[in-house]
């Protein structure tokens, strides 16, 4: 295991078990195990985990986790993955919204539509939001609250009435799509304001072993431009949601700095000693939230799925693109 691209707490532990739960599940034993697969978002540097489900899903964990955790487009990844779907999943990014449709800084509000995504998800390249209710793996959504700051978890299987809102809600960037969108009477934006890795959440309910999929490099911190940005320019835009929204998204690089202490055993959580195993993106990791460019995007897609295989033992194998068929 590559300690550069590869990290966290008992990382070799959590591998075996993660293996171990996924044949007890296949063959529906009972275990004092529990796993959780970890989706990191990040705009358009999803598709670095988009390729590790790829993998996962060609290894047969599709209902190999007890529990998925995503965030923003790491939600999104989830529910391609279990519905079946990741390779299909994956296409979106490189055909369907690495373009001027989708991102498009010269049009206020949507400068990245999410609108124009989710027509995508439901009618271009539908999820299949059936097989999604039906696998006996929940998918735990996060967003945040615009009212409070705070993280909210949704999971798939008691919201199956607003899921395509939740979805869309997950992916909503303050700023670059700055419309909050409404569940059942209140408002929420992109879940990785409050929560950009929800490693925290999957710790709460009682995960064991957990796979966590990063979409920066390890060795990634915040630039001192960012913070120039947002005290200059953004902070303005974003008090319109309110001080409880604009506190946390202020706050948001402490609170990545934080969880990732946890993904990388530099701080205890609660005193719950679990096993984390962490798959980052190479150092030499350029791709960018709003990145457009097809083969940097292919490319990206490949090394998640080829860092997992590698993971995972898998020797010999070749990148494949194929037509898939749906009904």
């Amino acid at each position: 295991m590559n300690s550069i691209d590869y990290g966290g707490v008992n990382p070799h532990r959590a591998l075996e078990n993660v293996k171990k739960r996924c044949q007890e599940r296949k063959e529906g034993k009972r275990s004092n195990l529990k796993t959780a697969l970890v989706l990191q978002g990040g705009g358009m540097r999803g598709i670095f985990g988009a390729g590790v489900c790829c993998a996962l899903e060609k290894l047969g964990y599709t209902t190999g986790f007890d529990e998925v955790y995503g965030v923003s487009a790491g939600a999104l990844n989830g529910a391609y993955f279990l519905s079946g779907q990741a390779s299909y999943g994956t296409t979106i990014y490189y055909q369907d919204i690495n373009n001027r449709d989708f991102i498009n800084f010269f049009r206020l509000k949507k400068m990245v539509d999410i609108d124009f995504l989710m027509n995508v998800i439901v009618k271009k390249k539908p999820l299949d939001i059936k097989k999604l209710m039906d696998s006996p793996t929940c998918l735990n959504i996060i967003l945040t609250s615009t009212d409070t700051g705070k993280a909210v978890v949704f999971k798939s299987k008691e919201n199956a009435d607003c899921l395509l809102k939740i979805l869309k809600a997950t992916a909503a960037l303050p700023f670059l799509y700055d419309i909050p969108v409404s569940i059942r009477g209140l408002n929420y934006l992109d879940g990785g304001i409050a929560c950009p890795i929800p490693i925290t959440e999957a710790i709460d309910e009682g995960c064991t072993d957990i796979l966590v999929v990063l979409t920066r490099p390890k060795n990634y911190s915040p630039s001192k431009s960012r913070e120039i940005i947002d005290r200059h320019f953004l902070e303005s835009i974003i008090r319109r949601h309110g001080e409880n929204f604009f506190r946390t998204y202020v706050n948001r690089d402490k609170i990545y700095r934080e969880k990732l202490a946890i993904i990388k055993g530099e701080k205890i959580y609660k005193g719950k000693r679990v096993n984390i195993l962490a798959i980052f993106p190479g150092s030499t990791f350029r791709i960018k939230r709003t990145t457009r460019k097809e083969n940097i995007l292919k490319n990206t897609a490949i090394a998640g799925a080829v860092k997992t295989l590698e993971l995972f033992g898998v020797k010999h194998f070749s990148p494949v693109e194929i037509p898939e068929f749906l009904d």
